[in-house]
């Protein structure tokens, strides 16, 4: 569509929804209202919140804003104020909230999934929180049954109010029986129970849009491809950083504490929480900054060379030109012992993923437990086969010789601490230096192992609130 047939479009839109000032203003202000004195603190954090009508979206969206660094919601006028009820506006701005309490806009942006599945995740979140809200739209007499809409169906009716993801509509078929779905779940549950039932997705985003794009496109997610239809928009900006997301919720949540004069004794129970998945986040993003930090001081090398057989591009055959000089040489241990799982493991190859993009350095992985049993050269990307995992006691003994016999620039080891120790020593000549080691700690390792005098240690953080999320991005 062109720029010029776009704003033709746009504006016959504005025209068709037109909805006078007041009874905007009024319609929200009710709702902000109604929402104070069912959640009292939810209703002071709405207060802080920047709020925008728009035809942008068809209904409602809490969304962050990576510019100003802030979250926002936007709202369809025509919707809110001439579809449904003042019962309805209330619970649509609860339900909006939810989203931001539940930390779905933190932790959906940066899964790894296709746009299919992120409907599925949209679909998820929403059918987790909508069970604890009352008076939330629920369609009209127009409205085609919950079965038409898995094939994309839309109510003809131009104020229908379009119906929220109930929980109460999924059954599981065994045999002529059908078994209601599990109420009050996580998320991840419901993620996992539509994966399983909508098991042929197409990884091509069609027509939902990418995610976090703004577009609003990932509405009627059911169109074409057989998936529920989407409420709201989760337009959550994937140029944005989760630590700047976590920062913004914190400043809203701080703000609107100021407002109603609490302490922070004094919060809701599920703002606090909040409070603290934020903290135990940051200190996981921390831990990641720490091991680059770590692998970077140890692995420095310079990477261009002077070299007679390139001519300069300045100077040509009178000066040397340069091409990759020596790259330091990187090897990797994994333990896999029962105390670390195959997700610590690839969390671990993450991190390297951040340090081989700066340049084409040399990386090996091998996996152990009271052996080296696997080995293979690492490209950017590549994660470990479930089917190549092993389990068993610990023991670094076979892990220091191939150290020694290799000489790595720098060796990292995935551990979780709980072994005897090598005696190093004894392999080498008066002289000789041991390769430079760093020992990642699992969460439930310890930290003094016997080997810290080989080189530095991190521990990984003791949380694991945000395990649920890296699991889904092995679905």
């Amino acid at each position: 569509m062109s720029t010029t047939v776009r704003k033709k479009v746009t504006a016959q839109i504005v025209k068709d929804e037109h909805v006078d000032v007041d009874k905007k203003k009024q319609c929200l202000q009710t709702g902000i209202y109604d929402v104070t004195k069912r959640a009292p603190f939810l209703g002071s954090i709405l207060q802080c919140l920047d709020m925008e009508y728009t035809h942008i979206v068809p209904r409602a969206g809490i969304m962050f804003d990576a510019d100003g660094k802030k979250w926002k919601m936007a709202i369809n006028p025509w919707w809110f104020c001439e579809c449904i009820t003042d019962k309805n506006r209330a619970a649509v701005l609860l339900h909006e909230m939810y989203h931001i309490t539940h930390k779905h806009p933190m932790r959906a942006p940066f899964l790894k999934i296709n746009p299919a599945r992120r409907s599925l995740m949209n679909i998820a979140m929403d059918m987790a929180i909508n069970q604890f809200i009352p008076d939330l739209p629920k369609g009209c007499q127009s409205c085609p049954p919950m079965e038409a809409q898995y094939q994309g169906e839309e109510c003809s009716n131009p104020k229908c109010p379009g119906s929220c993801i109930d929980v109460a509509d999924y059954f599981d078929e065994k045999g002529a029986k059908k078994v209601p779905w599990e109420e009050k779940k996580a998320m991840e549950f419901y993620y996992h129970k539509l994966i399983e039932r909508f098991t042929d997705l197409d990884d091509s985003p069609g027509k939902q849009g990418q995610p976090g794009d703004g577009s609003g496109e990932g509405e009627g997610g059911g169109e074409g491809n057989g998936l529920p239809n989407e409420f709201d928009s989760h337009s959550w900006d994937s140029n944005a950083e989760e630590s700047e997301m976590m920062d913004a919720t914190e400043d809203i949540v701080k703000r609107a504490m100021q407002k109603r004069n609490l302490s922070y004794d004094k919060l809701p129970q599920h703002v606090k929480e909040l409070l603290q998945d934020i903290e135990a986040r940051r200190n996981e993003l921390n831990y990641r900054q720490l091991i680059l930090m770590a692998i970077k001081r140890h692995a420095s090398g310079f990477d261009r060379e002077y070299s007679w057989t390139r001519k300069s591009r300045r100077f040509g055959m009178k000066s040397p030109g340069t091409k990759y000089g020596e790259l330091p040489y990187i090897d990797s241990y994994i333990d896999s012992s029962g105390s670390i799982s195959i997700q610590e493991a690839n969390d671990f190859l993450d991190i390297m993923d951040n340090f081989l993009k700066v340049g084409a350095r040399k990386c090996d992985i091998s996996l152990f437990h009271t052996k080296v049993y696997h080995n293979q050269k690492y490209k950017l990307g590549d994660r470990i086969d479930k089917n190549t995992w092993q389990s068993g006691g610990t023991d670094l003994e076979p892990v220091m010789r191939k150290i020694h016999e290799k000489q790595p620039d720098l060796a990292v080891i995935l551990t979780d601490g709980y072994y005897s120790d090598v005696d190093v020593e004894s392999w080498m000549n008066p002289g000789d230096r041991f390769p430079q080691c760093i020992f990642i700690i699992s969460r439930d390792g310890s930290e003094n192992h016997p080997l810290t005098r080989l080189g530095e240690t991190v521990k990984v953080p003791n949380t694991d609130q945000y395990g649920n999320d890296k699991r889904l991005e092995e679905q």
